[in-house]
Formats: C-alpha cells, structure tokens, sequence
C-alpha cells in the first residue's frame, strides 16, 4: 500500500505468525498457488538489484478544469482507469504470470482465474470466477439456441461473452431474449448479501470494496471488447453510397463503408451524455425552462441502514446496503414529485445519479412545475422553499434536521480549510444576506428570505444564523430526513448551464507518477525528476455496485424520440461485413426511414398533415419493426429531430423546415412554397424569412 501514500508509517509490527499461517494455508489449498512463488522466486532472483518504489498522487485541478476533476472530498476507495475515455485502451487491464515453461501470460478479464489471481485471499480455494457461455438454469439445453462456441477463439476471449452481453437485435440486453449469463449477472448475483455465509464481495473491508470497483471495470472492459471487436464486422454506408458502388461493380459489404464507433446506447460513454443533454434541451423546448432543481443526497444513517449492518458495522462497510436503500429513498421521492405531493402538480420531471468524489451517491433532479411559466409569485416560493431556521420550540423535529442537514459550514473567516473555499472565499458565496422578502433579482435569480430573527446552530465549535442555511422543502426534509438542497431554477440565464450540469457525466482525477528512491541510512526518500501525469477516470465504490446492480443513472419523463434526419438517398444504412450490397439496394425495407415515412403518413392520413416532423411522435409512435408510424394509444412522448452543425449545408437547413413544415409529403414538398418550387432547402427558407 506504499504506492498509495509512501508516507505511512506502519502503526505496529507485522505478526510473523500470521504470514506463516497464510503462506502455509495458501501453499495447501490454493491450486493457483504456485503462480506466486513464480512472481516470488522472480524478486528473489533479483538479489541485492533494488526494487522501483512508485508513488500515485491525485493533483489538484487546474484553472479551467472542468468540475469533474475536483478532489476527493472524502476517504475511500476508489479505481483509477488510465485515459480516462470510454475505449479499450482506457479500460483494459493486465494481470501478467510467469510459469517456468510458458513466460509472461496475460489473464483475460474473462477468464474463470481472474479474480482468484487478483485476491488469493477473497478465494483462498481457488475458486472460479466468471465463466463466458453458461445457460440460464431456466432454459433447458435442447432449446438453447445460442449456438456453440467457436472453437477458434482463445479461451476467455471477449468476443464470446459479447453475444450475450449486445444482443445482435440491439438495444438493452434486459430487454432481449437471451439465454446465456453476462458478466453483469454474474456479479450482481455475487454482490448478494446472504446472511448464513460470508461474501468475498461484501465482507472483508478494503480487499471486497477494491475487488467490487475491480469487477465494475471488468464489465466495463468486456462491453467495450465486443464494441472494439465487432467494428470489422459492423459497416455502415448511406445508401446512395451502396447504389453508387453497386453500379461499379462493388457488390461485397468488405469493401465498402466505415466502421462504427462506441454508440450512445453505451450507458456513460460521451455520446451517451452528449445525447441526454440534448433530449433534456427538448424537453424544455415544449415545456420551457424547468422551475425546481434539488439535490438529494444519501444519509448513512438512515435506519434502514443502520438496522441491516452486522455488529461491529459501519455504513462504509456495507456499500451494497448504502446502494440499496439510497434506491428505494430516491424512486419514492421522485414517486412524491411526480405525484405533485412535493411540488405541486408537474408536467415534466429529469434526474442523473452521480457518484464522483462526494463519498456517497446524489441525485441532481429538474421538476418542470405544471403553469410553472407563468409569472413567477413570491408566495410560490415562499410555499415550496425556506432558508430559514425553524423556531426549536415550535417545531423541535423541523430544528434538529435543519441543524444537522441543511446548514452550510462553517467556512471562511470561521473555517479557512473548509473544501467549499476557493482563493479564499466561499465558491458556494455562503454566508448570504439576510433579507426580509423573497425576490427575484434583475438577473433572474432568487434571493430567499433570510430573516435576522436571532435563531442560530452551534455546529462545529461555531454559531451559524440564517445566512448559512442551504435551501430545503420543509415537508420533503421531514420525510426523507437527509441533505436535500431545492432551488427556484433561474429562467433567463442559466438553463444551458443547468442541463451541462446535469450531464457532465463521470468523475475524473488527474495523477501523477513519482519515481521514489530510498536513501540507505536516513531512510527518507528523494524524487527522482522521472514523472508522468495521467487522466484516469474515477470509479467509487458506490458507483461501481449502482451500475453492477443495473440501477439507472439517468432518467426523464416524459420520454424522448429520436428522429433522424438525411438528404434524399442518404439515410445511414448498416449491415455486417461480407454482406451482398444488391440485396441491400433492393430492399425496400431498408430505404424506410423516421423521416419517408412521415412522409407516407401524411399522404395517407389527414389527421397526420397538422403536426411538424419533430411533433409528430407527440401523436404518432413509430414502430421499429416495420418501420412506420401508428397512431398514439397514450403517454406523451416528445419529438427531437438530431443536431446538424450549421455548417453541413444542405442538411442544415433541411432540418430547420422540418421544425416548421406541416405534412410535407416529399423532399420536393418540402422544397416547395406558394406553388413554387425551389431548387434548395436554403432557398426555399429565405421567402419564408421575409414573410
């Protein structure tokens, strides 16, 4: 652990004894055993050569860093991934053996000896990890339709696991039938508490919480494998670009189009943020700017916590109990928002689950208020949030969770080492000032009501009065008895910024390597001038069991469509290398599109001519299967046709007639206005500018 803070002193001798008896129990049991006297016998074959001793120190941020490089905040456990993208070079890692005969091995994260190897004492046995191709015990053999494996494919190879991880139709593999066990099920079953027998995952301290994020980062490395490892396979191509190649002579899907890169649907991938940010711009862009943004954080000490560790336990023991119930608390507070029990009724509701460097889970919600865009009431406010101490007397409960919750520091002149102080000054500009009213500043800001009523908290060896009282629902603190911060959003300013905030995405660290050389007598160390910075993306304990246990990071009601958008002939087509391109130019299931048939929907039905291509799926839903649209039964779904960059042309102003053009029926209708028909997308939009 010297790699971690070279500076610890050991606090007492090791006990001999107890070495032995690990050494002499592994040497017994362990099959893998022998790997290790190989890693041992290595450094003792290395004599008196000196050993590298490597120091690991996470950096501040620079100016300009983005938030998701701050600092830690607490003490834990925590995986660095180099590179910190969404790659397969970011996320692999190597467990390398020596055996006499073979050299340095690499051990796949597949293969079954993974985590024995890494944590010899977590399976003192030996005991097998994660197996690619093991059926479902619910699906007989004879009807295990997935097919053998190939036999050319090394063992533990990360294309095996893929076909059951990605299901070839796409999509969410819990939406999919499949009989084969992922990864993810694997671990999600061995994160299970079970009370008559310890867990290797769950119940020794530091070595589970380090093999739990090491297991997150195996399923990470195994999706990303198939992605990287199916890009030969998957070729996409428009189908203007088939036809052309096809009238060439070109008729093998090897030797045309591109590879596709790491989709959205990889759940926080960059595009998967990229495309959530703009799915949260179209929500507002029906139903204007959101009214509430709240913060709800997880208490440890909520008795459902408390109530369920063993004796001896603390919370930070058991992240998959933390995990659990901080699940259950936040579905039935957004059961509460949506209900319009906590703010009235709404109309829209979005949230992202952050993990970062906070040391425990969060959830960042906007609640778009029904009427919420009408003129903005002080009352309304007043009703919804207070920043003000409750009187002890009169409501003793309100007083202590305020106290323990929702007060702010202390921190500047009271409290200079405060994490919140940036320069000198408070980055959150606490303490505020009181004031008599609630109101609204010229920047469109709120200022509360923060009365000088004499009221104060002793917290932390320091008296704090209203200035220092974060903003809370009086009624939601009651219930869920935790840190939960509520704010009237800014409507004028700050609602790009909101949505940037929402989804930032993962936390990131910035390390440093430190090359250490240990002087012979003084026993210090000197530095060598050998460093190398990297950016590592951070994974905590509890975002690893929140994503191991399949819970979702992110969520907006109502749901967003998607709706493509291309120029004649130039819809994106996809298809598996080797594929015969003349099958793929005949196929008229294949030229359909979100957009001709919208098209095919207005010539058909009368009831379709009335609604714009990006508010069509508002009464209209589209069936991917055969590719059309049908009436709506019900729900609300809201349309958004896909960002076009200015500079793309044609494309460009393709897609801002489609914001405004009612049943259109065609390219050329779209081109046409006031029985005119225009040769450009550009040129048919300028009369309607002028109008």
């Amino acid at each position: 652990m010297n790699a971690l803070n070279p500076d610890d002193k050991p606090t007492g001798g090791v006990d001999e004894s107890i070495v032995v008896g690990l050494r002499d129990m592994l040497n017994e049991f362990n099959p893998l055993v022998q790997t290790f006297w190989e890693a041992s016998k290595m450094i003792e074959d290395r004599g008196d050569e000196p050993i590298e001793d490597i120091s690991i120190r996470i950096i501040a941020p620079s100016e300009g860093d983005s938030p998701q490089f701050s600092l830690p905040t607490t003490t834990g456990l925590a995986a660095l991934v180099v590179g910190g993208g969404f790659t397969l070079e970011a996320s692999s890692r190597d467990i390398v053996v020596c055996s006499r005969f073979d050299g340095l091995q690499q051990i796949s994260s597949l293969n079954t000896a993974f985590m024995p190897l890494q944590y010899p004492l977590l399976f003192p046995y030996g005991e097998r990890g994660f197996q690619v191709d093991v059926p479902h015990l619910i699906v007989p053999e004879e009807e295990d339709d997935d097919g053998p494996i190939d036999p050319n494919l090394a063992p533990g190879s990360p294309t095996v696991e893929a076909s059951s991880s990605y299901p070839s139709g796409g999509g969410d593999a819990s939406t999919n039938s499949r009989n084969r066990m992922t990864m993810q099920d694997y671990y999600r079953f061995m994160c299970h508490y079970k009370g008559d027998q310890p867990n290797p995952y769950i119940c020794y301290g530091l070595l589970s919480s380090q093999s739990v994020v090491d297991a997150r980062a195996c399923i990470d490395e195994s999706r990303l494998w198939y992605i990287i490892r199916n890009q030969d396979m998957l070729r996409s191509e428009h189908m203007q670009g088939i036809t052309d190649a096809v009238g060439d002579g070109c008729v093998d899907g090897d030797a045309l189009g591109k590879r596709t890169i790491v989709p959205s649907s990889h759940i926080g991938g960059r595009r998967y943020f990229h495309e959530n940010f703009h799915d949260g711009l179209a929500v507002c862009r029906v139903h204007g700017a959101p009214d509430i943004f709240t913060t709800f954080t997880c208490n440890p000490k909520w008795p459902e916590i408390t109530s369920a560790l063993e004796p001896g336990q603390t919370p930070s023991d058991r992240a998959d109990i933390v995990v659990r119930v901080y699940h259950m608390k936040l579905t039935e507070y957004l059961d509460d928002i949506k209900s319009g029990r906590a703010f009235g009724p709404i109309t829209a509701v979005l949230y992202t689950v952050e993990f970062q460097k906070r040391g425990l889970p969060h959830a960042h919600i906007l609640v778009w208020r029904r009427g919420g865009n009408g003129e903005i009431g002080v009352e309304n406010i007043n009703s919804l949030i207070s920043a003000e101490i409750p009187d002890a007397l009169l409501d003793p409960l309100g007083y202590a969770l305020v106290s323990e919750f929702m007060m702010h520091g202390p921190c500047g002149e009271m409290n200079d080492k405060c994490v919140c102080m940036k320069k000198g000054v408070c980055s959150k500009y606490f303490p505020k000032d009181f004031r008599d009213t609630t109101v609204i500043d010229d920047n469109g800001f709120a200022l509360y009501r923060r009365r000088d009523d004499g009221r104060r908290v002793y917290k932390n060896g320091h008296y704090l009065d209203n200035r220092h009282v974060v903003p809370y629902n009086m009624a939601m603190l009651k219930k869920f008895q935790g840190h939960i911060n509520v704010e009237w959003c800014n409507k004028t300013q700050v609602m790009k910024y909101l949505f940037k905030y929402v989804t930032k995405g993962a936390g990131y660290s910035k390390v440093m390597l430190e090359r250490l050389k240990k002087l012979t007598k003084s026993g210090c160390h000197t530095v060598d001038e050998v460093q190398e910075y990297l950016i590592c993306r951070y994974i905590c304990e509890y975002d690893a069991l929140w994503r191991i246990f399949g819970f979702e990071i992110h969520f907006k009601m109502p749901s967003v469509q998607r709706l493509t958008v291309h120029m004649p002939g130039m819809n994106t087509v996809y298809y598996r290398a080797g594929a015969d391109l003349t099958k793929i130019v005949d196929s008229d299931f294949l030229r359909k599109t979100m957009l001709t048939e919208w098209f095919v929907a207005n010539e058909m039905f009368e009831d379709a001519r009335s609604l714009t291509y990006c508010d069509f799926p508002t009464a209209w839903t589209w069936d991917a299967k055969s590719r059309s649209w049908h009436p709506r039964g019900g729900g609300e779904k809201i349309g958004r046709v896909y960002y076009v960059h200015p500079l793309s042309g044609e494309l460009y102003y393709l897609r801002m007639l489609l914001m405004i053009v009612k049943g259109a029926r065609s390219f050329e209708d779209l081109r046409t206005y006031d029985g005119r028909l225009y040769h450009t997308f550009k040129e048919r939009l300028v009369p309607r500018a002028v109008c």
